[in-house]
């Protein structure tokens, strides 16, 4: 008696081909915290910015591929409790809504990252190449550093524009010229005192080694957005060139 012949199954849709089983595993050998060409749609933004990012994952796009540990960290604070026994600590939390809550802007594009810039920072701030490793070191110290990076920020703002002009740029707000003798505050800045507040400090300690050169490339590249709790998607600009300079992208 002829068996009856199997039928065979026709070839998965294009469609819904990356949803078929195989196609997950092969996605296993990726790493889970460094999505490829991550890029988030925001309804304002995106209309700004050719890039737009969340703070988690510019950071973790800025890390140095070699730093697996330290990207894991950065990728699970305030998701995964560092001990898995007890409730994400405040800080862990308050890291959390930092990153996933922040979004960056990203220009067409970006200066490339100069060793002499890392030199100057270090002659600024008068110290050797440090490794920060871990938030249990405590942040007393990242309180100070996150503080002299701004500093650093809006010097290289202004020393960047020949100009007599003020630089278009948020965290140069009350800042002025004082002859040859640098730089003088004529008011407060809350963009300036917000990133030296907690959880900033904090985040410089998560990031590393690679903390500082992340920081300057984050404030004197791109745009930082937070998020205000009045209205869906509203957001606050902190840093960067001021919106209404730019070009609908």
């Amino acid at each position: 008696m002829a068996h009856p012949k199997k039928r065979k199954r026709p070839n998965a849709p294009a469609e819904f081909a990356t949803n078929c089983p195989s196609h997950k595993k092969r996605k296993k050998h990726r790493s889970s915290y460094a999505p490829e060409n991550p890029r988030v749609r925001h309804p304002v933004l995106s209309r700004y910015y050719p890039r737009v990012q969340t703070l988690r994952e510019f950071v973790i796009a800025q890390l140095p591929s070699s730093s697996r540990i330290r990207r894991k960290k950065v990728s699970v604070v305030g998701v995964i409790s560092k001990s898995h026994e007890l409730p994400l600590s405040d800080v862990e939390r308050s890291l959390g809504t930092l990153l996933d809550a922040t979004f960056v802007g990203i220009p067409e594009t970006t200066p490339e990252q100069e060793a002499s810039r890392m030199n100057e920072w270090k002659q600024f701030s008068e110290k050797g190449d440090e490794s920060y490793v871990t938030l249990s070191n405590g942040t007393t110290r990242f309180v100070e550093a996150q503080a002299l990076i701004v500093e650093y920020v809006v010097k290289t703002i202004f020393d960047k524009e020949k100009s007599a002009k003020w630089p278009d740029h948020l965290l140069c707000d009350g800042f002025r010229r004082n002859g040859g003798l640098g730089l003088r505050v004529l008011r407060p800045n809350p963009c300036v005192e917000l990133l030296q507040q907690s959880p900033w400090p904090q985040l410089l300690a998560l990031l590393g080694e690679a903390g500082d050169r992340i920081m300057i490339d984050l404030l004197l590249n791109c745009a930082v957005f937070v998020p205000v709790e009045v209205g869906a998607s509203n957001v606050c600009q902190i840093s960067g060139m001021l919106t209404h300079y730019l070009k609908f992208f």
